[in-house]
């Protein structure tokens, strides 16, 4: 009996000494600093309900029964702006399309939504698109909001990134947004 015990116990060590080199086989993840200015519009049209994306990316807020769907109401669909954007200190422009969506949260203070982020570089050529779930609490009766945007999918050069965007302020006047993403 007490010689099954040691091998057992020989056996247990050497299996967590391979698991500790095998995952120190491993890199440690790239991420990429994200920050700028986000400045929201109203979106009439409710863009974020007609684009191609929005069916691969959030399909279930399209169903008509589905646990959570967009409002599609007005005033629950914006576009917004990115200005004075960085990715790793590099310069970006961004443009997001966005949609409030149906939730069961405990006060009306709260909220969640969806969001598309499309960035380029200064020149207008695409990095790519990152689709985010959003959930948010109005701070104030002015409209200042403390949101944070958790990524769900992205295309592009961010295939396969994770990460946050965390954005507090007044979204329509124009929000600080800083955040990363990591692969």
């Amino acid at each position: 009996m007490r010689k099954l015990i040691l091998n057992l116990s020989f056996g247990i060590l050497a299996a967590l000494a391979y698991t500790s080199y095998a995952l120190a086989a491993f890199p440690p993840p790239i991420c990429q600093k994200f920050e700028g200015t986000l400045t929201l519009s109203i979106d009439p049209a409710c863009q974020i309900l007609t684009r191609s994306d929005t069916r691969i990316y959030f399909p279930d807020l399209l169903l008509p029964n589905g646990l959570s769907q967009f409002l599609g109401v007005p005033g629950t669909c914006f576009t917004g702006a990115i200005t004075n954007g960085e990715l790793d200190n590099r310069p970006v422009i961004g443009t997001s399309y966005s949609g409030q969506t149906t939730h069961n949260l405990e006060s009306p203070a709260q909220f969640s939504a969806a969001t598309t982020l499309i960035l380029t570089n200064q020149n207008g050529s695409p990095i790519g698109n990152i689709y985010f779930r959003d959930a948010g609490l109005f701070t104030d009766g002015a409209g200042s909001v403390r949101e944070q945007l958790v990524v769900v999918g992205a295309n592009g050069l961010f295939w396969g990134v994770k990460g946050t965007v965390q954005i507090a302020g007044n979204e329509f006047t124009g929000a600080p947004v800083t955040g990363q993403f990591c692969r």
